[in-house]
Parts: C-alpha cells; structure tokens; sequence
C-alpha cells in the first residue's frame, strides 16, 4: 500500500522552512529543529509520527507533520495505523533485516544512523525523485564526507566524538576483509548487505547525478 506523496521540489522545501520558522517562533529549541531536519532526510516511519504525535503534539499538528516529510495528512495516519510504505523496487527488502548494526534507541538520534537509513532506501530504490531536493542534496553531501579509506563501526559503548556526538559510532581503517563496503556489519554481511552498502551504489549514483 502506498500514500500519496507531496509533489518534489521547492513546494516542499518552501512548505518544510516555513514549518522551521513557525517551529522556532513557538520556542522549539535549536537542538530540536536541527533533530527534525536530520529525520526529514530519513522520511516518515510509524516510530517516528507516532513520537511526533506524543511528544510534539502542542507544537505539530498533523499537516505540519506531512509538511516535515513532504508527504500528504493522510500519509501520515496511514503511519500511524502502523501500516508501513513499501518500497517501490521489485525485490523488496526489509529495512528492518537489512540493517547492520543493532542500535540503542538514544543512538538513533544520530544523524549518522539517519544518513545510513537513507544509504539504504536510495540503493533499495535508486531514484533521486524519490527524495526532496533537500534530502537528496543532504544525502550527496554525507557521501561526499565519507573516506574510501576508513569503515563506519557501530560500538555501543563508543563515547561521543565528532562522527556522533550521541556516541556509537566510530571511523577505522579499512582492512581487506571489508571489501568496498562503507559499515561494518555486526555479524558476516549478508548478500543483500553487500549490494545495499558498497560504494558503488554512492559513486553510480554521484556519476549519474553530475551527467
């Protein structure tokens, strides 16, 4: 099942600055804003409008919600229903499977975790379209900080640092054993994960973009 999506393009983005301007005149704080840009990259999820709608109920109302995400008031009941968006490729995965780390909820805050959510989702489905020219330009600017030399590592017990500051996450050196791959996997990268997560995904993807 999937919702109907707000047309791309500088609607979106006007309609998702107006929503930050309106956020800080009803004293939101700067840390909170700069949170809520970091999950507009990522897109809407049932986890997320559902704490949108707890905690942030006074200060969102549900088009502003739709407005954050570039999505419809009734893409995100349908979230709130728990009925998760498909993806749109013929092999579809499971996010939730694909990941390759297991993270602390506080840990998810991170940027970083919401960078490698939409690593996923674009090399799932690569069309940019599918992305607002905001998240797709935050999304190309991410990739670009990233060394082909060094390994994303998740490490639960890693204090924060410039890479994460809600901590987690750390950069090692690449060792042969990591092939192309931009994380390093908890366990032995499955299959999938060796598609989804090798640089080629980034680098077709840039290669496209500057044609």
């Amino acid at each position: 099942m999937k919702f109907t999506i707000i047309a791309m393009g500088s609607n979106v983005d006007e309609k998702r600055e107006a929503l930050f301007e309106k956020l800080k005149s009803k004293g939101v704080s700067s840390e909170r804003r700069q949170y809520l840009r970091r999950v507009a990259v990522v897109g809407a999820s049932p986890e997320i409008i559902k704490w949108l709608r707890t905690e942030m109920k006074k200060e969102m109302s549900v088009q502003d919600i739709a407005d954050l995400f570039g999505i419809t008031r009734q893409g995100v009941y349908h979230h709130i229903k728990s009925d998760a968006s498909q993806l749109d490729q013929g092999d579809r995965a499971d996010l939730k499977e694909l990941r390759p780390f297991t993270v602390p909820a506080h840990q998810q805050q991170c940027s970083l975790y919401n960078y490698i959510t939409a690593h996923m989702k674009f090399a799932l489905n690569p069309d940019p379209s599918s992305f607002t020219a905001v998240r797709w330009r935050e999304l190309r600017n991410w990739w670009a900080t990233l060394d082909e030399g060094e390994i994303i590592v998740h490490d639960p017990d890693q204090p924060g640092n410039d890479l994460a500051q809600c901590g987690g996450w750390r950069l090692e050196a690449r060792v042969p054993a990591d092939g192309d791959l931009i994380v390093r996997p908890h366990a032995k990268p499955t299959a999938q994960q060796r598609k989804v997560f090798t640089r080629k995904v980034i680098d077709e993807a840039l290669k496209r973009d500057a044609e």
